[in-house]
């Protein structure tokens, strides 16, 4: 008789602690996302916690993530929390499981807003340039994709008057959540949350959603990851041009070398 080998994976798994996220926060990186919950550790056989755990993806990738006790719970610490989350491109209301598979190892199953379950690398990086450049993600361009990269879209000498730019000064604040100016919001960014690409001049990807909202305009998700890459501080002068509908050239004038 042929053993149902779905049915037998919940059999193996019932006895495992488990609990899921949804990455819908502002804050990816608050305390909240970050948080471990005790119970989670009730099926382990150490007396002591380990300092450290494995978070592993079902693609075989795994990222070491340190913990620190927090109100009777573990963090995860910010560090290699952001790491997973920039590594796999993630920050748009994923779904994400989280399973103790003992030895300090715990599984992450990530599902998509659309239910679709990731099982593959949404993105390879290259130390090909040009195979960097075409890395983008976001299926809404990928047909731009196929197109061969004009280097001349990316180069920071090649600013066109017809290209829809705004600039602004980094303050504390742009570290965590960037506000876009609300004239340039209305007559050239989408009415609806969006993701956008924001390359550097040499075409490097970054994904970001932009959340509009009656108040505020914003670039939320995945800016975070965006500002460490570039290495924004406060007095920068960064200046967004727009390239295609859903994607942006960043060009950053830094206020200390």
């Amino acid at each position: 008789m042929a053993r149902n080998i779905a049915f037998g994976r919940i059999q193996e798994d019932v006895n495992k602690t488990s609990f899921f996220k949804i990455l819908a926060d502002e804050d990816l990186s608050s305390e909240s996302m970050r948080l471990i919950p005790n119970e989670f550790w009730r099926s382990s056989e150490c007396k002591i916690l380990p300092p450290k755990v494995t978070l592993k993806v079902a693609w075989g990738s795994s990222w070491p993530v340190n913990l620190s006790p927090f109100m009777g719970c573990y963090l995860m610490e910010r560090k290699g929390w952001e790491e997973f989350l920039n590594d796999n491109h993630l920050g748009d209301n994923e779904f994400l499981t989280f399973t103790n598979e003992g030895n300090n190892c715990i599984t992450v199953d990530i599902f998509q807003k659309n239910c679709v379950e990731i099982l593959k690398p949404l993105n390879t990086s290259s130390s090909n340039v040009k195979n960097e450049e075409m890395s983008c993600v976001d299926p809404v361009i990928a047909e731009s994709n196929k197109r061969k990269v004009d280097s001349n879209v990316y180069g920071a000498s090649s600013s066109s008057s017809s290209a829809a730019t705004f600039s602004l000064t980094i303050k504390k604040s742009h570290l965590t959540l960037l506000s876009i100016p609300v004239t340039f919001a209305k007559e050239h960014m989408p009415k609806v949350r969006t993701k956008f690409v924001i390359h550097d001049p040499k075409g490097k990807p970054w994904e970001v959603v932009y959340v509009p909202s009656n108040g505020s305009k914003l670039f939320s998700s995945g800016w975070r990851f965006l500002a460490n890459g570039y290495g924004l501080a406060v007095g920068d002068l960064c200046t967004f041009r727009l390239v295609r509908p859903k994607e942006m050239v960043l060009e950053v004038l830094h206020a200390s070398p």
